[in-house]
């Protein structure tokens, strides 16, 4: 059984890959190449690298880098994640950029029910943004090509900021450009390095099982632990300047929140060409 809790909050600043879409093949494939040239230990490299901001993966797997090598990389890295899904799109095989369980349903019920008063008008809220750990040549791209939504009027990627995830910077400088107190503002995130930084922030995290196991979020300290967005559902208050949400909670201590959420799992494998050719 799951608790049904209901959240009102101003803005819900959520994490991009793994939370609202999968890039997951391309990832990978990037990685393999990367390990490839820099003989890296690749199964360690994907045990480790969620969450993280691409330099400073880079910047921890391959310390040979120097730091004008160090941007040149990175951006070589993420460039390579959309060529690699954008031939497999041209190709019509497996391996493109998706949206997660959930994704569409929840974005389309913020941004379609939104008052249209003149007290909404005036309190300037639209209710979400995006706040990821890849920089902005890739992150924009990429959400574009998962078809989820229209882009948020806030996205914060890594060029924003001198310092990520798990660092509180990247989330208080979400709630800066949204207009609007952290500690009234909700992170959803996949990855641990990601709620650590919405809890040092001061806001309210909401952990989903699409990339770890619930038990490691449940490790973290998420104040709410749920399968994927699909536990989730939103609406406006009647003056347009809060969200209502209803959110069908696991309780870990009846042991629920457990393993990866399933149709998550079954989704990446789908989009996996190396998993449907085997």
């Amino acid at each position: 059984m799951v608790k049904q809790v209901t959240l009102e909050v101003d803005t819900i600043l959520f994490d991009m890959d793994g939370t609202l879409i999968d890039s997951t093949p391309a990832v990978n494939a990037t990685w393999a190449a990367f390990a490839e040239q820099y003989q890296l230990d690749l199964d360690f490299v994907m045990q480790t690298c969620h969450g993280y901001r691409t330099v400073e993966n880079l910047r921890r797997f391959i310390p040979s880098l120097s730091d004008d090598e160090l941007p040149r990389e990175v951006e070589r890295f993420e460039s390579n994640i959309l060529v690699v899904a954008q031939q497999n799109q041209a190709k019509g095989i497996a391996g493109s950029i998706i949206a997660m369980p959930g994704a569409k349903d929840l974005l389309h019920q913020i941004n379609s029910t939104r008052p249209t008063t003149a007290t909404a008008a005036a309190a300037g809220n639209h209710g979400w943004a995006i706040v990821t750990s890849a920089t902005k040549a890739y992150a924009q791209q990429g959400f574009a090509s998962a078809n989820v939504s229209q882009p948020p009027r806030v996205f914060i990627t890594s060029d924003l900021c001198t310092k990520g995830k798990p660092d509180p910077q990247p989330y208080l400088l979400g709630a800066q450009h949204a207009g609007k107190d952290i500690s009234r503002c909700l992170v959803v995130e996949d990855a641990p390095p990601g709620i650590r930084s919405g809890k040092a922030a001061g806001a309210k995290t909401l952990a989903l099982r699409t990339t770890h196991d619930g038990e490691k979020m449940q490790a973290e300290g998420a104040d709410l632990i749920v399968e994927d967005l699909r536990s989730v559902a939103a609406r406006w208050s009647d003056d347009g300047q809060r969200i209502i949400l209803t959110i069908q909670a696991e309780e870990p201590e009846k042991g629920e929140a457990k393993g990866i959420s399933a149709l998550a799992n079954h989704i990446r494998k789908e989009n996996d060409p190396t998993a449907a050719a085997n």
